[in-house]
């Protein structure tokens, strides 16, 4: 594959690119087995095999070429691991997604092929991070105006659930998405236009806390209570970047508690979340199905998981979307889903690196805003998957279907791999580097929270919970698996197995 990603001298270049032919080599291996999965599921080589998500790996191979090749021509002093590992974690994304639903894969690589031409017009466009920071109240007012609008304008793709999108014509967009990163540019622009200034905390926060105080009304009001939480906890974690003053987790901390216990008393969608999360077995098929049946999904996938194409994730409702780690869990099993959470784990690691060693204070914030966010929330929507934390329905960025979510993430992308390459400048001094470092190990800890709580349901309860009578798979395997006749006291057959492979049924004479 030396070809497809040549290499210069530059020794960040080799290193992308061999990280690239690894990316790739996993995606084609995944893509092989996803074509031959109907040749294990019915025991036959006359099948329908399956190829239509090859188109959506052939269209991920060519951006991702084009990709490496700006990044070498324009960023050759980048940080040579976010592209490989962002890129990697997009394609595990996209196959998943076809191996879901055809139409959202179809959908999701279009919204990739939007997302790497926006890549590369900001690469070859390096001036946006000054522009960004000249007009960081323009662009997070427009965020907010454009969120807004969902609440005279918004809708629903799948027709019932909370109005968060805006669109026509099949084409859909989630403001709450860039909204995020438009709040981080805000903040980062803002604070380090004041952070080397010895002012009163309040003056230093105060503006900032309306217009943020405001994005999280407006997401309340929609009842967009994940992506809200998420804007919280991100802002409370910024003004200690800023300040290096400890308190502020302290009484970010409570605050959250409080505002848990008020959501819990206004909000229904707060109460049943909350209800599922603390017993979801006392209504396994009612208001916690969807929880109950993701984790059986992970119990499922086990060790080594069922092989992709052959487990049965589309069980679990929204599995291309807020689900789609159980998804991956059941087919890729554990070994599928730690080396995700070690991924996400090295994009953070990598994305705080890019932040210390900015050139100024601006991109330094900006830096380690995007890393936060993209971390806070893939810990966010995989804890909700295996009951570390409350179901919180936003996205895991580059992973679940969503154009909005995928483009964003892209953009953050790019935004990090600029920042990290600026040959001609010294990093700026950082005269505390310990909110970094406490920062990222909580956020380390996170992670391995949530890989200690993977293994806990995939291996440790994985027995139990796949013999739950609530666990449909079982019902899905016996169409697959011809079963004997019963025959009664005078050699009669009195039940049989009718059809075909896949669709056997049990008949009683």
């Amino acid at each position: 594959m030396n070809f497809l990603f040549p290499s210069s001298s530059n020794l960040k270049d080799q290193v992308q690119s061999r990280l690239l032919r690894l990316a790739t080599l996993a995606l084609v291996i995944y893509s092989v087995i996803l074509t031959l999965s109907p040749v294990v599921r019915l025991h036959s080589w006359q099948v329908e095999y399956r190829w239509i998500h090859w188109v959506g790996l052939a269209v991920w191979l060519a951006g991702t070429i084009i990709l490496h090749r700006i990044t070498v021509d324009k960023l050759a002093d980048r940080d040579p691991y976010l592209l490989p590992i962002a890129a990697l974690l997009a394609g595990v994304g996209l196959l998943t997604i076809w191996r879901l639903d055809n139409t959202f894969g179809w959908r999701q690589t279009a919204w990739l092929v939007v997302s790497m031409v926006v890549f590369g017009i900001l690469v070859y466009h390096r001036s946006i991070l000054p522009v960004l920071r000249r007009y960081k109240y323009m662009w997070l007012t427009g965020g907010l105006i454009i969120t807004g609008l969902t609440l005279v304008f918004g809708i629903y793709p799948g027709g019932q659930g909370p109005h968060l999108w805006l669109g026509c014509c099949g084409v859909y967009f989630q403001p709450s998405e860039p909204l995020k990163l438009l709040l981080v540019i805000y903040l980062a622009a803002y604070l380090a236009d004041r952070s080397l200034v010895q002012i009163n905390l309040l003056f230093l926060v105060l503006p900032t806390l309306v217009l943020a105080g405001g994005a999280l009304v407006l997401l309340v009001a929609q009842r967009d209570l994940g992506t809200a939480t998420l804007l919280f906890v991100l802002y409370a974690l910024f003004i200690y970047l800023a300040t290096g003053r400890s308190r502020i987790l302290i009484i970010s901390g409570v605050f959250i508690a409080a505002a848990g216990l008020i959501g819990y008393r206004l909000f229904d969608v707060i109460q049943i979340r909350v209800g599922a999360w603390l017993n979801p077995w006392i209504d396994a098929g009612g208001r916690s199905y969807q929880i109950v049946q993701s984790l059986i999904a992970v119990a499922s996938g086990s060790i080594l998981g069922s092989g992709p194409g052959i487990g049965s994730p589309s069980v679990v409702p929204v599995a291309h979307s807020d689900f789609i780690f159980s998804a991956i869990a059941e087919e890729m099993g554990l070994a599928g889903t730690l080396c995700l959470i070690v991924l996400l784990g090295l994009l953070m690691v990598r994305g705080l690196v890019t932040a210390i060693h900015a050139p100024n204070n601006y991109q330094r914030f900006l830096a380690a805003g995007i890393t936060v966010n993209g971390v806070v929330q893939s810990i966010l929507i995989i804890g909700g998957n295996i009951r570390l934390l409350p179901l919180t329905g936003v996205t895991l960025p580059f992973v679940s279907y969503g154009g909005s979510s995928l483009l964003t993430s892209f953009i953050g992308l790019t935004l990090l791999l600029l920042i990290s390459s600026h040959p001609d400048e010294d990093p700026a001094p950082l005269t505390d580097p310990k909110p970094f470092l406490v920062i990222g190990s909580l956020l380390l800890a996170s992670l391995l929270a949530l890989g200690t709580m993977n293994i806990y349901w995939g291996f440790i309860r994985s027995e139990n919970l796949q013999a739950r009578l609530d666990n449909p798979r079982w019902a899905i395997t016996e169409m697959y698996v011809p079963r004997g006749k019963i025959y009664d006291r005078n050699n009669q057959p009195i039940a049989i197995t009718a059809g075909i492979r896949g669709n056997f049924v049990r008949e009683i004479l």
